[in-house]
């Protein structure tokens, strides 16, 4: 369903509305007072613990270095190791821009940035002369105060290209998305699986390139791929060519906690992760067996499932569960970063067969 220009326009507004205040600073300003409190120029500003971890990783304070300093010397003794690194010079000169609720005082993101901020206000006008350029129309706007995230716009093409994924099973492959955080603007496609073994339609997300700046000549640069349709091609081939050894190969146990760690990373908790990929399950049988489970020796384990199966799960989930709104940005980070684990070297190695009848180069060849 397409938004009208009427809704688009309404969440654009809501989001540029929303009572934060970004700016753009160096390690050296945010100077910590303890309790992951923060002085930031003359404003007093709580975070959270993950924010503060953002911060430290910022910093150059490693996980392990803050937990020493807090076991040993308590609060006063991490709060001494932050101000300590933050005064030092951080590598390559990078600054970060810290989101804060200017309503609780509270800072809800901290983003490193490799070259210059960018504003929603930039983004939201990029988007719609990027719309209007290429033919393509907006879906739905996904938007969180998640620290890893900002905004997302998903696009439909005037002018839709489908692609045979095997017989009977056909992609929409020219989708695309802008993915914005103050630090880049993100261009994707997603790929929407028209035919489901499970009767529901599936999509998939992979980045294609990022712009940095607001700068002109990256922005344009970003308005041209499209222009050039070997980056979605190449894309799609290479999704292919993942998927269908997907299908032929089974997933390594490691690869299963890879999984659990993705849904991690997008707020699920370890225990319900491991109720939607049985990672601690299938580990477990192993070293009831007597075998070693550590990574290296899982990363040669198999499970009860082939990759493409443990890929559809975490899609499946990302698109179907209850826990997230329709809107909720987790979303569409979960595909991509779904596709890229598809789209990694597999631990359990398969081999290219053009004695297989349904071999991996069909849909390359046509």
């Amino acid at each position: 369903m397409i938004m009208t220009t009427n809704e688009f326009n309404r969440i654009k507004q809501q989001v540029l509305d929303r009572p934060i205040c970004y700016r753009e600073v160096e390690a050296k300003e945010i100077v910590a007072l303890g309790e992951n409190h923060y002085t930031v120029g003359n404003a007093t500003l709580e975070v959270s613990p993950q924010i503060a971890t953002v911060i430290d990783r910022f910093a150059g304070i490693k996980q392990g270095q803050s937990r020493i300093a807090q076991d040993s010397y308590g609060e006063q003794g991490l709060t001494n190791l932050r101000n300590f690194f933050g005064q030092a010079e951080v590598k390559g000169g990078k600054r970060l821009v810290l989101a804060a609720d200017t309503q609780s005082r509270q800072i809800v993101n901290a983003i490193p940035i490799k070259d210059k901020m960018i504003t929603p206000d930039v983004f939201f006008d990029f988007a719609e002369m990027f719309m209007d350029k290429n033919n393509y129309l907006p879906v739905r706007v996904e938007h969180t105060h998640s620290i890893k995230t900002g905004v997302s716009i998903v696009m439909k093409p005037v002018h839709k290209q489908i692609r045979e994924y095997v017989p009977g099973d056909e992609f929409l492959s020219n989708g695309l998305y802008l993915t914005w955080n103050p630090g880049e603007i993100s261009l994707g496609n997603y790929y929407v699986r028209l035919v489901c073994s499970n009767g529901n339609i599936q999509t998939s997300h992979h980045a294609i390139t990022k712009a940095h700046s607001p700068e002109v000549k990256e922005l344009e640069r970003l308005l041209m791929v499209t222009a050039d349709a070997g980056p979605l091609k190449q894309n799609m081939d290479k999704m292919l060519i993942s998927a269908k050894l997907a299908m032929r190969t089974t997933a390594s146990v490691r690869e299963l906690g890879i999984a659990v760690k993705l849904l991690n990373q997008h707020g699920v908790e370890t225990k319900d992760a491991n109720q939607i990929i049985p990672y601690e399950l299938t580990k477990g049988q192993y070293e009831q067996a007597g075998y070693n489970t550590d990574s290296t020796h899982m990363a040669q384990a198999k499970s009860e499932m082939t990759m493409w199966e443990l890929f559809n799960m975490l899609t499946f989930f990302a698109t179907h569960n209850q826990m997230w709104s329709p809107q909720d940005i987790r979303r569409s980070l979960l595909m991509e970063a779904s596709m890229a684990l598809l789209m990694q070297e597999r631990d359990i190695k398969e081999y290219y067969n053009i004695f297989w009848k349904n071999t991996i180069f069909a849909i390359i060849k046509q």
